[in-house]
This record gives structure tokens, C-alpha cells and sequence, in this order.
């Protein structure tokens, strides 16, 4: 196994995203930028509006002085095309239609386009692809959306998969028979990625849900003052009246931030190595099975140091 990322030896990361919708995102790439460890070397944007996707992730940047040192691309806003059959006929795997053109919560955060300094870049499948030709070896991409990005570029340039060492995903459930968002945003892209051959890294619904934010942990970040402070609170408010009845106060859980941090303390995690694949049957579409494998590509975070892992990562997101 290699080494964590340390300060020393800052690894570069690719980060794949559907920033908007939850804040765990946003808080990812907080954690990101706050850490030393890491080099972002790109963001791409994934499921849905991506280009509204972009303005947030540009504006969270530019308030924290990085907005010329990281593109940021709008990539996939649609999922592959897959229909399960049924003996009486085809239906979509949304029984209620599309959701890709659904509001973003906290668009409400992004600055306008024409705040920015510089223009919208390349697609976000075509950088991802150029950077990794460019810098083969080196890069590891985390992918906290759909994985409908990672797919169209293993479809369409086979031969890219030898310049990535490893991903890391925040997708799949594995200890209940239900399915993860990710996954079910787009399955057969999801199937694509496992099936890849890439050793993955996979970070579960599990893992996120027992990291949640606490009420005096949430206080703390409201009370900051910072600029970048004030931008993280109004996303939490934004994200609760999106989703939540009036006076809800739903605490976040740090499901994306997890896939960060399992690069850096990969000691945080109880790993369990195998193979990950995604059914299709129309009873259990869209679900993620986890078969034991010494040999297998895929590392499974089965259980986290919850308490340790909230805790610090809270710490260094409030450092920014």
C-alpha cells in the first residue's frame, strides 16, 4: 500500500463532482483547499446543470484566492442510457422522470459568469482526459457524483485507464440491500468504473452517514465571521430550505469529505479488499454487492473512526 499524502509530498487529485445539491460537497473542496497534502489539479462537474455546478465551484475558489490556479469544467449533465426491462415493458429507472433539470439548492451562492476573470474552459470529460495523458501516473482522481464522467472517458479513450493509479469514490451501500444516490444516478456508469479494472477505493453511504456534523460543530462554523465562513453557513441554510419543512434542522453528514480524507489518514478506515459490482435486476436495480477478494481491485471503507474523523476534518474545513 503507499504512503498517505503527506505536506512533503502533496498528491495531485482530480475532483469529480455534483456540487450544489448537498453541502458535503462544498465541504469537500473546503477540505481540499485547507490541505497541504493535496494538489488540485482540476474540478469537473457531473450530473445536471453542470454549467450552474461550475459557477459554484469558481466562486468558492475565487473567494479563497484560487481561481486562476484551478480550472474547473463543466462536464456529463445527463447519465448513460440504460432502461431496465420488465416482462410487461420498458421503464425509465426514474419512475418519475428525469431529475437532471432540477434546481441546484445553492446556486443562490455563485457569483454571475461575467464576475469571473477568466472564460469557461474545455468540456470536462476532454480535460480530465488531456490532463491524465499529460501527467500519466501521477494523478488520482476523487469522484464524489455520479460517475458518469469517469465512464464516458474510459469508453471513449480505453487506453486512459493506465495513466490512472487509483480512484477513490463516494458511491455504493454494501451493509442493507438499498441503493447509494451515485450509483443510481447513472448504474451503468457506475458498472463501467468497478469493471474498469482501475483499483478503486470506496468510500460507502455507511461511512458518511455515521460522519455527521454536530449541533455545536455546525454553531461554530456560523459564528466564524470569515468570508469564507459566511459563504459555508448560507450554503447549509440554502441546502435546508431546499430540502428539509421550514425549522428543520438538519445536521450535515460528511459523506464526500470522507473520500478527501481517506487519502490522507487512510487509518481512519477499516479497509475490506474484493470486487464491487452493480445489479440490474428490476428488483434491485441500481444496487452495489461486495464479493471478498484478496485479489480483488476494489477497497472497501467497512467502518471509520467516526468521532477522530468529524472532529479533524471539521477542524481543518474551519482553518480556511
Amino acid at each position: 500500500m503507499k504512503k498517505p499524502a503527506s505536506e512533503k509530498n502533496p498528491q495531485s487529485i482530480w475532483l469529480d463532482t455534483d456540487i450544489g445539491d448537498d453541502t458535503d460537497d462544498l465541504f469537500a473542496l473546503a477540505l481540499i483547499l485547507a490541505s497541504p497534502e493535496l494538489k488540485l489539479a482540476g474540478i469537473s462537474t457531473v450530473f445536471g446543470r453542470t454549467d450552474e455546478r461550475v459557477r459554484l465551484a469558481r466562486t468558492f475558489l475565487a473567494i479563497n484566492g484560487r481561481e486562476t490556479d484551478v480550472p474547473v469544467h463543466a462536464g456529463c449533465g445527463g447519465h448513460i442510457p440504460c432502461t431496465m426491462h420488465t416482462w410487461m415493458s420498458p421503464q425509465p429507472f426514474w419512475p418519475n422522470g428525469p431529475v437532471q433539470g432540477a434546481p441546484i439548492a445553492q446556486i443562490g451562492c455563485a457569483w454571475p459568469e461575467e464576475r469571473f476573470t477568466t472564460p469557461p474552459s474545455a468540456h470536462g470529460v476532454e480535460a480530465l482526459a488531456a490532463h491524465l495523458r499529460a501527467h500519466p501516473g501521477q494523478t488520482i482522481p476523487i469522484a464524489i457524483g455520479a460517475l458518469t464522467n469517469l465512464a464516458t472517458l474510459l469508453l471513449r479513450e480505453p487506453e486512459l485507464k493506465k495513466t490512472i493509479p487509483r480512484l477513490i469514490v463516494m458511491a455504493g451501500e454494501f451493509k442493507t440491500p438499498k441503493w447509494e444516490w451515485n450509483v443510481r444516478c447513472d448504474p451503468l456508469a457506475a458498472a463501467v468504473v468497478f469493471d474498469s479494472g482501475i483499483p478503486v477505493e470506496i468510500i460507502p453511504w455507511e461511512i458518511g452517514v455515521s460522519c455527521t456534523v454536530s449541533r455545536v460543530q455546525l454553531e461554530r462554523l456560523f459564528a466564524g465571521g470569515t468570508r469564507i465562513g459566511r459563504f459555508l453557513t448560507r450554503a447549509v441554510r440554502l441546502w435546508r430550505k431546499a430540502k428539509y419543512t421550514p425549522g428543520h434542522a438538519a445536521m450535515p453528514h460528511l459523506f464526500d469529505p470522507m473520500a478527501v480524507a481517506a487519502l490522507m489518514r487512510p487509518d481512519w478506515f477499516t479497509w475490506r479488499r474484493g470486487r464491487v459490482s452493480v445489479s440490474f435486476a428490476p428488483d434491485t436495480f441500481g444496487y452495489t454487492r461486495f464479493t471478498a477478494d484478496a485479489r480483488g481491485p476494489h477497497r472497501v471503507a467497512w467502518d471509520v473512526s467516526a468521532a477522530t474523523a468529524v472532529r479533524a476534518t471539521w477542524a481543518r474545513m474551519l482553518s480556511l
